[in-house]
This record gives structure tokens, C-alpha cells and sequence, in this order.
């Protein structure tokens, strides 16, 4: 799946359980879970690469366990590989939700499968799953991110509004930059993801600057002194926007309805949104995309205002 939400928990916790996962072969049973998918080391039962709880817990159940299976294998067919992966995705979440009222948040997997479908080049099927959340009658943080998903998809090739006071009390207003090329940043000094990328940022910043770069920084962090004192140690130069919500939350990702950091938009020298989802690292490009950030920057700055 597309998304990045970074989680740094789970792992450490498993480490700390003695509670190893290998990779193994799916099997197609869906009437029990096969045995290496439910593990124990006495105290801890795992369901799994990331279901845990205690073995004495009420949830230590043969319907959770079998139910945490077949989530298993839905989620395995969206990172088969196949073409049609997305569409059966959908297709089988649907039939498991049906299977267990009330057990699975359906939206959760509505809201992946239409990020997929765009960063695959299909957005005709994101803009009609985002519609069906919006419709839907699933929790209020789904309707607001489709809504923000719309807007995002809708802002493409169009000049898009940006406007707020900085961290550090800069005034920062897209308009206003006209002439400039802008990267725009969504981050976070607790992603990983983020922190791997920033080096690249960085020196993109440093080389086009002075040919009229600008960067953005959407800071997701809900710590403002953990947030300055990263800013200080990195030299990170540009205003950064916080409100101190993390990513679910953050006004800036959910009007623009970005679940995954890093995730950055490349705005040409007129203010018109010209790149979405660009990557600093070069493993990362949407469908049909090879071009490396550093080549979007340098087709922008190139580019007539006029």
C-alpha cells in the first residue's frame, strides 16, 4: 500500500516480548488461522506481524484470531503485485466487513485502496471511493480527509492557496511567492520515512535557492520545542507551519488530505500546483514517473513566469 504512517512502537514492543515474526508463505485456508500465525510466548499472544495482547485477555478468542487471519489475507492481496490487486482489495474488505459487523473499520481500507488508485494513475476510481466516504455513514475523519482528497486532486495544474503564520513568526502566503518555485513539505521529526529524506531536501534547498527555490515546511510534530530544537541542530532555514496536531489532525494534511509523510507538492513560478507526491529518494514515484526532485526543480526554474 501507498500509505507512510510512520510507527515506531509495535517493533520495539515485539523485540521487548520476545515475540519474533519470519516471513512465511500465505496459505488460502480461511476456516483457521495456520500456526504460524498465531504465536505465544506465554504472556503475550500475536496474531500475526502486529495483533497483540495479553494471553489472558478477554480478545484471546478463536473468532479473533481467525478474524485477524482473514484481515491478513485481505491485506495480502493489496501488495500482491497483481494488476487488478486494488479493485480485489476493495472487493474482499467488503465481503469481510459483511462477514463481521461492526469488527473492521471498512473506511480504513476505502481510504487506502483510493490513495492506491491514484498514485497508480486510476483516478477516476479514487474520486468514487472518496465520494462513497464522504456519503458514507463511517466516523467524521474519513468524510474530512475525502474532502481533502478531492480538494488535492482538484488543485492539480490550478494556483493553490496557502497562508499562515510560521513557527517562528514568519508571515508565509503562496501568493506572494510568485516568481519562486516552491516545495512544500509535509513532515515530521518523529517519521522516519521524513528524517531519511530531509538530507535530500536540504541540498536542494542549498542548490536551487539561489535560482529561486523555496521550501515550505507542513510540520505534523506535536512538540513546538522538540520541533525548534531539530530545526536549530538541522539548519533547516525555511518557515515551517504547526499548529501542534500530528498527522490525522494536522489542519494543513487534512485540507489537503495527505495520510502519508513525506509528502510534497511542487508549485511552478505562476502559484499553480505542478507536482503531488514527490519524493526526495528515488525508490518512490508515482506511476509513469521517473524524474528525479532535483529535475522537476530544474524544469520549474526554467520556466517563464510569463
Amino acid at each position: 500500500m501507498k500509505r507512510r504512517l510512520c510507527a515506531h512502537g509495535i517493533a520495539a514492543f515485539l523485540a521487548v516480548a520476545g515475540l519474533a515474526m519470519g516471513s512465511r508463505r500465505v496459505q488460502a485456508d480461511t476456516n483457521s488461522p495456520p500456526g504460524w500465525f498465531v504465536t505465544t510466548n506465554g504472556a503475550y499472544v500475536v496474531l500475526g506481524d502486529h495483533t497483540m495482547f495479553e494471553t489472558n485477555s478477554p480478545n484471546n478468542t478463536d473468532e479473533n484470531k481467525l478474524f485477524a487471519w482473514r484481515k491478513y489475507q485481505v491485506n495480502q492481496i493489496m501488495s500482491s503485485g497483481a494488476s487488478n490487486a486494488i479493485d480485489r482489495f476493495v472487493t474482499a474488505s467488503r465481503e469481510l466487513a459483511q462477514a463481521y459487523p461492526g469488527r473492521i473499520i471498512e473506511q480504513e481500507d476505502l481510504m487506502a485502496a483510493t490513495e492506491d488508485y491514484e498514485y497508480t494513475g486510476k483516478p477516476d476510481q479514487a474520486r468514487a471511493l472518496a465520494k462513497e466516504l464522504i456519503a458514507g455513514e463511517g466516523p467524521e475523519k474519513y468524510k474530512t480527509w475525502a474532502k481533502g482528497f478531492l480538494n488535492r486532486l482538484d488543485s492539480a495544474n490550478r494556483p493553490i492557496n496557502l497562508k499562515f503564520t510560521a513557527l517562528d513568526g514568519r508571515e508565509v502566503d503562496l501568493t506572494q511567492l510568485k516568481g519562486k518555485v516552491v516545495l512544500v513539505d509535509f513532515w515530521s521529526t518523529d517519521c522516519s520515512f521524513c528524517l531519511k529524506e530531509l538530507p535530500r531536501v536540504k541540498a536542494a534547498y542549498d542548490q536551487f535557492h539561489g535560482a529561486g527555490l523555496e521550501v515550505i515546511g507542513i510540520s505534523c510534530d506535536t512538540g513546538r520545542e522538540k520541533l525548534n530544537r531539530f530545526i536549530r541542530e538541522k539548519g533547516l532555514p525555511w518557515p515551517q507551519y504547526f499548529d501542534g496536531n500530528g498527522q490525522e489532525d494536522n489542519k494543513m494534511a487534512q485540507a489537503f488530505g495527505v495520510d502519508g509523510i513525506p509528502h510534497m507538492f511542487l508549485v511552478d513560478k505562476k502559484g499553480i500546483l505542478r507536482f503531488d507526491d514527490v519524493r526526495a529518494s528515488d525508490r518512490y514515484h508515482r506511476k509513469d514517473d521517473t524524474t528525479s526532485i532535483e529535475e522537476k526543480i530544474t524544469k520549474l526554474l526554467a520556466e517563464s513566469v510569463e
